[in-house]
């Protein structure tokens, strides 16, 4: 019954593919990167993503249960020593930028001609130049002088006693994460004084989650130092640490838990379904064999084409198993009966049944790899190779392992068999309430898209609130523009700054931009800092320049300053002008947000949109100047984007399938019959999901084309059973019902555990594709039986007294498969054997009524015969399970049809009138012939004719169809006997026949008829 060490060996194989696969592959967490890059807008934000330093960047929120600034900037210093001291971070806290503040002031007011346009010379410093606005800045000089405050502060207010430097300086307000934000003791403290922000940059990638792991844990770990050291003195420090760690690490604890019960609740729930489900429960346990092997391979194969695979796949991996356990369950069924079978056997009905379901959801997984998602080129190729390994292992492996089965001792009652029965006969009440519910369905079938990076990743209830924390204390980042900027040198990106400088100056004016920071306000390049230098000469004209010196020195005398304390601010206002115009100092690349990498520089400059604001405007203005992400353009593009990826792919594997099916059928009838459950399944679902809230994500749409591949595979396997077995009771076709409904089941499990994962990405597989097969199964068993049976007992069209023979014949085909029925039409067509059988039986018509057909094939000739000998019976013999089928099918109540073969005959209840020899005499050998011959003769009755066309070796060069013919049999091991005229009459003659004709086909040299009467008298009729 089982070749148990063959068993033995594929879980072995099993096994090791499955271990190898995974030793092989990566496994990758970071679900981001599997957006499409082939659009501008995408792969602008992706570079951004993947470039900006706040993307691997860790920000620590302090937060303090008071009001105490020194006690935070204590608590900052502390952690900050802890984060350094952990060797995890290759920088820490904002104390170095802090620092370059003082530098950075003093160059600009050394370069103060340099700084300004023309519109900010109006605007920002004509109103300094006020008599009234310099008493009052330099009484307030005087002030700070006196205080700790001026320490220091000497040489700034000697050469920029009008502080024009604080409108330059006022522009790097954006560089702070949020208004009202500033700078203590070289820390940044929130508004209301309670929270203090630490920074620090992980040395390997924020996704990488075996560093995340460890910051999480040093985290961790800090914060419980802060508690004992503080809250023995009632002080609560809350520290709220956010970044991409916290992001990947949820994601991948979140997905790894999900993808465990997803595997094991699949698996049992698939397991209990088989136990119940078959006479033999055990056996059925065996259908998950191929489904494990088919993953496991496809898992090693796709390790040798790829170096990772993402997570997301993976935990795909529990609904593989259920939709590759569909051909194992069919072909346990129909091994699993009350009479012996052969693996051979049961793999064959599968086969014929089910090789097109494989080839749709094959091929609707494979769409997928169209789609330009990194993660949904995986799946469809993981998922495709699982489908199609798993189909070979069913009928390569399988039958090895179960070369045969006995029949059951004992069956058990199985009332899973008769629920299916019945949900299947509901007849035309099912199809009306299937159509009733599609009906009602569809006027909330409005597809309603919800596609945004959240629906990708999922994270835990405290990072949801840590994120919350931040956005309310530091400014929601999600409300900024940045663009990206790269260049050789800084030279190059100097001179970009100043291009976008000009139009951002310009967007500020008309409202588009509300406020944005670009590194060539402090560090113009060549041409803004000789446009600004331009500007800085006409706006001194000779009159303001002696306005200025006096009323200056006015007001510093009376207030007790030195007459010559403001020389050196007085002398940039002098003709010539001088300035340093110099590269930007490295030294300053973190504080303008320049970093460098791989020997490029990469800046980032962060807007603040205004109110005439527009997106498309915006990108449409700046793209071609730098990389842009606005996140709600952003999100809109990438809804855009995958609706009409999807929408295109959905409708080529649509246009696809019907193509196919038509090819297979050849019929639009059956066609448009087998794609209505899947369009009833997407009305139910697009209106089940709008009732319930749950809109169109990127799951949805991905799932949009896999539930048209995997849903109609219930309705092939329908029609091809009624196709095949007609009758809707016969046994055989009870046994597709049962594998379609615990197919079906099985994925529904697979996929309904998915319901309850925690991660949103599987969650919304789960719940789309529970809706989407649960539907298709409904629309399967309820809108099919009747449009089949209507189908399959339709009339002739036109009365057979109006028919030709050949018409009467093919009418006995036409709702057969493609392939006989196209077999029966070539044949009749091209095939002079009916002619020439005409012309050789018309004197017999009379005495015809019991034939012989001896290798019947599909039975062509034998319905000619039923035909042409309106009176006959046929009996069949053929050694081919599937031409018997399909001959038993064709010839109907007059006909039957035995799989043997010759020389054994069938048991005659009458001696035959005729025995028909076609085309099959080449295959035997003289010695089975001759056994042949004289069986036939024995079987005949008196004056019994046996008909024969056999081909023989031509003396000229032989047709393509003979070659054909001689080199098939040849490469199936056989070997070919060609005999001549007068040797096949002696071989007749040698038997008892009488040799009546002997002749060429006048249409093909290459075949020979001959006739041979049975002359028997009544002793040997008797």
């Amino acid at each position: 019954m089982f070749n148990y060490r063959l068993l033995i060996i594929v879980f072995v194989l099993i096994f090791g593919a499955a271990a190898s696969g995974i030793l092989r592959l990566d496994i990758d967490t970071d679900v981001v990167r599997s957006l499409p890059s082939d659009q501008t807008v995408i792969s602008d934000a992706l570079e951004i993503f993947t470039n900006h330093p706040i993307h691997d960047q860790i920000a620590v929120d302090i937060t303090l249960d008071r009001e105490d600034q020194d006690m935070l900037v204590e608590c900052g210093n502390f952690v900050e020593q802890q984060l350094r001291e952990s060797a995890l971070f290759t920088e820490v806290g904002t104390s170095e930028i802090g620092k370059l503040i003082p530098a950075l002031a003093l160059h600009i007011v050394n370069n103060l001609p340099i700084m300004f346009s023309p519109e900010e010379l109006q605007e920002q410093i004509a109103p300094r130049l006020e008599k009234e606005f310099i008493q009052q800045r330099l009484q307030k000089l005087l002030q700070k002088l006196s205080g700790l405050e001026g320490i220091g502060q000497s040489e700034f207010i000697a050469k920029d006693p009008l502080g024009l430097m604080e409108p330059v300086m006022a522009k790097m307000a954006m560089l702070a994460p949020t208004e009202g934000s500033r700078m203590y003791r070289g820390h940044l403290l929130s508004a209301d004084n309670r929270h203090l922000l630490v920074s620090a940059r992980p040395i390997t990638a924020g996704t990488n989650t075996a560093s995340a792991r460890q910051i999480s844990l040093l985290l961790a770990a800090i914060s419980q130092n802060l508690t004992d050291k503080y809250g023995s003195e009632g002080i609560k420090v809350t520290l709220t640490p956010v970044g991409a760690y916290r992001a990947a690490l949820d994601n991948e604890r979140i997905i790894r838990h999900d993808v465990r019960l997803a595997l094991l609740l699949s698996t049992a729930g698939i397991a209990l379904l088989l136990f119940f489900s078959f006479p033999r429960p055990l056996l059925g346990l065996f259908s998950l064999l191929p489904a494990l092997a088919g993953t496991a391979a496809a898992l090693f194969v796709f390790s040798l084409f790829h170096s990772s695979i993402s997570i997301m796949v993976l935990g795909f991996g529990g609904a593989i198993i259920s939709i590759t356990v569909d051909h194992g369950i069919a072909y346990l069924l129909f091994l699993d009966r009350p009479r012996e079978t052969t693996g051979k056997g049961a793999s064959r009905e599968v086969r014929a049944v089910g090789i097109l379901a494989v080839l749709t959801t094959g091929g609707a997984f494979l769409i997928l790899c169209l789609s330009g998602f990194p993660i949904f080129v995986q799946l469809g190729q993981f998922t495709a190779l699982g489908v199609f390994l798993s189909f070979l292992f069913v009928h390569s492996i399988f039958p090895r392992i179960t070369p045969s089965m006995p029949p059951s001792s004992k069956r058990r009652a199985l009332p899973l068999q008769g629920m299916v029965d019945k949900l299947y006969g509901t007849g035309r009440i099912g199809a009306v309430a299937a159509a009733i519910l599609a009906c009602t369905l569809l006027f909330f079938a409005h597809p309603k898209f919800n596609v945004s990076l959240e629906s990708m990743n999922t994270v835990s209830t405290e990072t949801l609130a840590a994120d919350k924390l931040f956005s309310t204390v530091w400014g929601n980042i999600g409300d900024k523009v940045f663009l990206m900027v790269t260049g050789d040198s800084i030279t190059e990106l100097q001179k970009q700054n100043d291009t976008l400088l000009q139009k951002i100056e310009s967007d500020q004016d008309a409202s588009i931009i509300k406020s944005a920071f670009v590194p060539s306000m402090i560090f113009p390049g060549e041409l803004r800092s000789r446009e600004n230098l331009t500007a800085w000469q006409q706006f001194w004209d000779e009159e303001r320049s002696e306005k200025l010196h006096k009323e200056l020195k006015e007001s510093a005398v009376s207030l007790g300053f030195a007459a010559n304390g403001f020389d050196s601010f007085l002398n940039q206002l002098q003709p010539p002008f001088q300035t340093n115009v110099s590269s930007l100092p490295s030294h300053y690349y973190n504080l303008m947000g320049i970093s460098e990498k791989n020997d490029i520089l990469v800046q980032f400059i962060t807007l603040s949109p205004g109110q005439n604001y527009n997106s498309q405007s915006f990108f449409d203005q700046y793209s071609q100047d730098a990389k842009i992400f606005d996140s709600p353009y952003f999100s809109e593009q990438l809804a855009n984007i995958l609706f009409t990826t999807f929408a295109t792919m959905l409708a080529i594997i649509a246009i696809s399938v019907a193509i196919l099916l038509f090819f297979f059928f050849l019929s639009w009838q059956l066609t448009l019959i087998t794609l209505l459950p899947p369009l009833f399944s997407y009305v139910c679902t697009l209106g089940t999901m709008q009732l319930i809230g749950h809109p169109l994500d990127i799951p949805g749409l991905m799932l949009s084309i896999v539930i048209l591949g995997m849903g109609i595979d219930y309705s092939i396997f329908f029609v091809r059973a009624h196709q095949r077995y007609r009758n809707p009771d016969h046994s055989s076709f009870k046994l597709v019902r049962m594998a379609v409904f615990m197919a079906a089941m099985s994925t529904l499990i697979g996929f309904g555990v998915l319901c309850f994962a925690e991660h949103s990405l599987l969650r919304s597989i789960g719940v789309t594709s529970l809706l989407g097969i649960g539907y298709s199964l409904l629309g399967a068993f309820l809108l099919l039986p009747p449009l089949l049976q209507a189908f399959f007992s339709g009339k002739r069209q036109a009365p057979l007294t109006e028919q030709s023979l050949v018409q009467r014949v093919m009418g006995r085909y036409h709702l057969m498969e493609a392939y006989p029925r196209m077999f029966a039409r070539f044949k009749l067509k091209s095939d002079p054997m009916f002619g020439d059988l005409a012309t050789l039986l018309a004197k017999y018509t009379d005495s015809t009524e019991t034939i012989l057909d001896i290798g019947c094939g599909y039975g062509v000739p034998g319905c000619w015969c039923l035909e042409y000998f309106p009176q006959s019976k046929i009996i069949g013999l053929d050694p081919d399970p599937e031409r018997v089928r399909v001959a038993t099918l064709a010839m109907g109540k007059r006909g039957d049809i035995v799989q043997d073969m010759a020389p054994k005959l069938p048991a005659l209840s009458k001696p035959a009138d005729l025995i028909l020899l076609l085309d099959m005499l080449h295959y035997l050998d003289d010695e089975t012939i001759t056994t042949l011959f004289t069986n036939c003769l024995q079987a005949l009755a008196h004056d019994g004719i046996l008909v024969i066309r056999y081909v023989i070796r031509p003396d000229a060069p032989p047709s393509k169809s003979w070659m054909l013919e001689h080199y098939r049999i040849k490469f199936s091991g056989g070997t070919p006997w060609y005999r001549s005229s007068e040797k096949m009459a002696e071989l007749m003659a040698g038997t008892g026949f009488l040799i009546e004709s002997n002749m060429v086909s006048q249409s093909n040299p290459e075949l020979i008829w001959i006739i041979g009467r049975a002359e028997k008298d009544d002793a040997s009729t008797k």
